[in-house]
């Protein structure tokens, strides 16, 4: 089975359009996203309407589209320090109709164990499904005891591939924002021959930084997390 994985879009329509043909060129059996449409960036919708039309797709819950349920559900608190800490892209989405949205994320797993292929898929960390970091220089040991001879996970926009007592450790990087220098990425996986590849995508990201300035963005790092990879 041909697995094709992906992850941390964030709202980046200029990278999430620019991969999509790729990702679709693979022909994959089954499309896995493991969460984090939402935040920083600002095409939530967009991407929200083209990603439920790819075939075969298996969604999970980021901890980022778990911190917009809470602000769509009317916490202030997160939502001012969502603001300070991350900028508009929250208030952006909630000044149109994100219901639907809204209800999709809020019914969506927080992991997903495939017994059958002795592979379990999580947006962090299998003991903290959404908010877990597992980083390339991360120690693993508290992975060997897993059941999941394959553990997929995304958060840390870090393409990696380690092993760890026989398991491999898989992480696709971001779509959206990558932070390791590189450009966005996603990975294709064939299990049964323990097969991993990374692909990057090269895209435009200057009508980004327009919408960043149009938005008048006060978060240095909305841009300068993109620049590493220009």
């Amino acid at each position: 089975m041909k697995i094709c994985v992906f992850s941390d879009i964030h709202g980046n329509g200029p990278a999430f359009f620019s991969a999509l043909g790729d990702i679709l060129s693979e022909k994959a059996d089954v499309h896995v996203f493991l969460g984090d449409l939402c935040g920083y960036y600002y095409d939530q919708l967009s991407i929200y309407s083209r990603l439920r039309d790819i075939p075969g797709l298996v969604s999970l819950k980021g901890n980022h589209d778990e911190l917009f349920l809470r602000i769509y559900r009317g916490d202030e608190d997160v939502r001012r320090d969502y603001r300070s800490r991350y900028g508009n892209s929250m208030e952006r989405l909630l000044q149109a109709d994100c219901r639907e949205l809204a209800d999709w994320l809020a019914g969506l797993p927080e992991s997903l164990a495939w017994d059958d292929l002795g592979a379990l898929f999580c947006h962090g960390s299998p003991g903290e499904p959404l908010a877990g970091y597992i980083y390339p220089d991360t120690p693993l040991e508290a992975l060997a005891e897993e059941a999941a001879s394959t553990i997929v996970l995304g958060n840390t926009h870090y393409p990696m591939h380690r092993m760890v007592a026989g398991k491999a450790i898989v992480n696709p990087g971001s779509l959206g924002q990558p932070r390791h220098g590189g450009w966005s990425s996603y990975a294709v996986l064939d299990l049964a021959a323990g097969e991993v590849a990374f692909r990057e995508v090269r895209y435009d990201p200057s009508p980004l930084y327009a919408q960043i300035d149009d938005f008048r963005e006060t978060n240095a790092y909305l841009k300068r997390v993109l620049s590493r990879c220009t």
